[in-house]
């Protein structure tokens, strides 16, 4: 596979921090805020990171939002990490549906358990939470160390207020603490058929929690044709209430024209 074909970016806090200044930029089909915070309230640095890599011939996108403590290390690693390994990633992300999502996992697993990552953990200043998501066709597969959340919106689950497809977990991280040097490691993952027409996915780092305003308009992200404006609004929001940790968040739209699956009787519409 020639490297063209895949789009790529990533990012960490210690580059741009973001202090003070709430972005919001489009990667491809991607949309990205990001703010790192008051610096009047109390905020000094930005430790969350990402890596996007998305392949619209191979209708698949595979992102990772990443929220360290200490230091922006940990974050580093991971993305160092997982861009040495990227050819071998972007072939599983090209393999038939029906196996991808074992696959996938098997590799990441492969990646953390290694002792080479391992004793790199070792050596960093702090740990980092890490969400890793891949979307192809009409398939969403999530992989979940610690706090950062995945939300899925779409009117038919909206309807029964269910959107958030992750627990976010307290005491998991990859770093200094590092989760994958239990006897088990712990994490945990999942899958989720999009329904029929368009999707929205949102992953996002926990800074907006201590924001009640914004708390209480996650949801409405989803609503409106304008991903973009209603992010930057999310945004602008968190600076205006001088929000002192950072927020991160990576949103976008997939509309599946495929059917997707619904009850025999008629309760569920």
């Amino acid at each position: 596979m020639s490297k063209h074909e895949v789009s790529e970016i990533n990012w960490t806090g210690s580059e741009n921090n973001f202090l003070d200044q709430p972005s919001v930029e489009s990667f491809k089909n991607i949309t990205m805020g990001r703010y790192g915070g008051s610096k009047s309230a109390g905020a000094t640095k930005n430790e969350d990171g990402l890596l996007i890599w998305c392949d619209p011939n191979n209708d698949w996108e595979f992102v990772i939002l990443l929220d360290a403590h200490s230091s922006s290390e940990s974050a580093e690693l991971i993305i160092n990490t997982l861009t040495k390994e990227k050819e071998n990633i972007f072939s599983i992300l090209n393999r038939s549906i029906k196996h991808l999502f074992i696959d996938i996992e098997s590799c990441i697993l492969e990646f953390f358990k290694s002792e080479n990552f391992v004793n790199a953990c070792k050596k960093v200043s702090g740990e980092t939470s890490c969400l890793i998501c891949v979307r192809k066709s009409n398939f969403l597969w999530w992989f979940s160390v610690g706090d950062c959340m995945l939300f899925l919106f779409h009117a038919d689950l909206l309807f029964w207020n269910q959107n958030m497809l992750n627990q976010r977990n307290f005491y998991e991280w990859i770093g200094k603490v590092n989760t994958f040097e239990l006897e088990v490691p712990c994490y945990s993952s999942g899958r989720r058929e999009l329904r029929t027409g368009f999707n929205n996915i949102l992953m996002v780092t926990d800074g907006f929690l201590q924001n009640d305003q914004q708390v209480n308009t996650i949801n409405n992200l989803f609503h409106g044709d304008d991903l973009s404006g209603n992010i930057n609004s999310f945004v602008r929001g968190l600076h205006n209430d001088k929000t002192i940790d950072s927020t991160t968040l990576i949103s976008w739209n997939v509309e599946n024209i495929k059917s997707s699956s619904k009850p025999s009787d008629s309760q569920y519409g």
